[in-house]
C-alpha cells in the first residue's frame, strides 16, 4: 500500500537528513571511491525524482489550488497558477536536465557497506515499489483531498532532495538539481497550498496489495490461533463466488462464531462485545431471510468447509482460555472482510440471476368445494425487484462495516519529516545555560 511505501520513504529521509559532513560519511579511501559512492546516490536521487513526477501526474486532475481566485467568474480565466502545478514542472525540469538515470534492479536490491548509499537505496527502493501504488489507474478514484495529501507528500520529498543537494554539493562528481532554488521554493508554495485546506490522509489505505493466499502450514495451529488460520482462509476461499447451500453454511458459522468469541472478549476487549453480539444478531436474520432464496449456481465448497472447521475449533476451546486483544483485533478485520464478500455475494447473486426467490403458490381443492388444501405447493421464480427482499436491505444496512476511514491524521512519519526539514544543528559556540569559566 502507499501507506507503506511512503512512510518507507520520509523515515529513511529523516535519517539523511540528520546525518552531517557527507564526505567523512561516504568512505574512508580515496576521492575516486568518493566519487563513484556519489554517482549511484545520483541515480538513487533520479529514482525518486521519476515517482516524484508520476505522482504529481496523478494528482493532476483533481490539482485546485486552496488561495482565493482573482476572478469569480467561472466563464474567465482564473489569472493565477496553481503551486502544485508549478511544482509538477520543477519536478520534470529537474528531472530531464539530470545526466544520471534511474537506478537499476541489481542497485535497488544490493546493499551497500556505506550507511550513506544504502540508505539512499531504500528511500529509492520504495520510490520504485510505490509506482505500483500511484499508477495512472488511481488518477480516476481520488478525491480532491486525497490528491492534496498527495501533493503534500511529493512537496515534503522535493524539499529534502534540495536540502540534501546542497550538502553534497562537495562530493566529487557531484551534479546539483537544476534551478534547485526554484524547486525548493515551488515545493514550499506547495506545500503551504495543501495545508490551507484538509487533506484526506486515506489515501495511505490505496495501492498495490499482494494476494492473500491460504495458510499452508505442516501442522495445525492449536487454541485459538486454528481458529484465526481458518477464519484468514476463508476469507481467500470466499473470492470464489458459493452456491446457497455453501453460503447459509458460511453464514451459520459466523453466527456460531461471533456468539462463542464474545464471552472471550469480554475479559480481554470489552468494546468487541456489542458489536459482536449485533453480529450474530445479524446473521441469525441473514440465515433466516436466505431461506426465501434457491438456486445450484456457483460452488464454494472449500469456502464451506473452512468455515465449519473454524466453527468445530473453536467449540473445543476451554471457556477459562485467555486471549489476547491483538488476536481479538484480527479476528475483527477478518470479520470487516467476511461480512464485506458476503454481502457483495448476496447482491451479485441477485443481479446475475444466480439466485431465484421462493414463493408460495396456494392449491385447490375441487372436491372439497375449492378449498385450500395442505401442504402448500412451493415454487421458484426469478427476482424481478431486488430491492423488495428483506436480505438486500439487511446486508447494505446491518452488514456492511459502517467505520470510517482507518487513517484520519497525517501519521508520525509526516510529521517527523516535517521537523527534519526546519531543524537547525545547535552551534559549538553558542553560549549554554550553564556556567563556565
Amino acid at each position: 500500500m502507499y501507506g507503506e511505501t511512503g512512510a518507507t520513504m520520509r523515515n529513511e529521509l529523516v535519517a539523511l537528513l540528520g546525518q552531517h559532513r557527507i564526505q567523512q560519511r561516504l568512505s574512508d579511501r580515496d576521492s575516486a571511491a568518493r566519487q563513484t559512492d556519489g554517482e549511484v546516490i545520483r541515480q538513487y536521487r533520479e529514482s525518486v525524482l521519476v515517482w516524484c513526477g508520476q505522482a504529481m501526474q496523478v494528482a493532476s486532475p483533481m490539482l485546485f489550488t486552496n488561495l482565493p481566485p482573482r476572478n469569480h467568474n467561472p466563464f474567465k480565466p482564473n489569472g493565477r497558477s496553481s503551486p502544485a502545478i508549478e511544482l509538477a514542472r520543477a519536478l520534470e525540469h529537474a528531472r530531464t536536465e539530470s545526466t544520471a538515470t534511474p537506478a537499476s534492479t541489481e542497485l535497488l536490491t544490493t546493499a551497500s557497506e556505506s550507511p550513506v548509499v544504502d540508505g539512499w537505496r531504500q528511500v529509492a527502493r520504495a520510490a520504485a515499489l510505490a509506482e505500483h501504488d500511484t499508477t495512472p489507474a488511481l488518477a480516476g478514484l481520488l478525491t480532491t483531498r486525497q490528491a492534496q495529501a498527495l501533493v503534500g507528500d511529493v512537496a515534503a520529498i522535493a524539499q529534502a532532495l534540495v536540502i540534501l543537494d546542497q550538502r553534497y554539493r562537495y562530493v566529487p562528481g557531484w551534479e546539483s538539481l537544476a534551478e534547485s532554488a526554484r524547486l525548493g521554493w515551488t515545493a514550499l508554495a506547495a506545500s503551504l497550498d495543501v495545508n490551507l485546506g484538509q487533506p484526506d490522509y486515506s489515501i495511505d489505505d490505496v495501492g498495490w496489495r499482494p494476494m492473500s493466499k491460504p495458510i499452508r502450514t505442516t501442522t495445525v495451529k492449536a487454541g485459538i490461533l486454528g481458529v484465526l488460520q481458518a477464519e484468514h482462509d476463508l476469507t481467500v476461499r470466499l473470492r470464489a463466488f458459493p452456491s446457497l447451500v455453501n453460503l447459509r453454511v458460511v453464514v451459520d458459522s459466523q453466527r456460531l462464531i461471533s456468539s462463542l468469541l464474545t464471552p472471550f472478549a469480554a475479559r480481554a476487549q470489552p468494546a468487541l462485545v456489542e458489536p459482536w453480539k449485533t453480529r450474530a444478531a445479524t446473521y441469525t436474520r441473514v440465515q433466516q431471510e436466505l431461506r426465501d432464496l434457491g438456486g445450484l449456481i456457483g460452488t464454494g465448497e472449500l469456502a464451506a468447509g473452512e468455515a465449519a472447521t473454524a466453527a468445530a475449533r473453536l467449540e473445543r476451546i476451554a471457556p477459562d482460555t485467555v486471549i489476547e486483544p491483538r488476536v481479538l483485533g484480527g479476528f475483527q478485520i477478518l470479520f470487516d472482510c467476511i461480512d464485506h464478500r458476503i454481502a457483495d455475494i448476496v447482491e451479485e447473486g441477485l443481479q446475475r440471476k444466480a439466485f431465484v426467490q421462493r414463493v408460495t403458490l396456494p392449491r385447490l381443492d375441487p372436491e372439497k368445494r375449492g378449498r385450500i388444501t395442505l401442504p402448500v405447493r412451493e415454487r421458484f421464480r426469478p427476482v424481478t425487484e431486488a430491492e423488495d427482499l428483506a436480505v438486500v436491505h439487511t446486508v447494505r444496512d446491518r452488514l456492511r462495516p459502517t467505520t470510517g476511514p482507518r487513517n484520519t491524521g497525517p501519521g508520525t512519519s509526516r510529521a517527523e519529516l516535517q521537523a527534519a526539514l526546519i531543524h537547525r544543528p545547535t552551534g559549538r559556540r553558542q553560549a549554554s545555560d550553564a556556567p563556565s569559566l
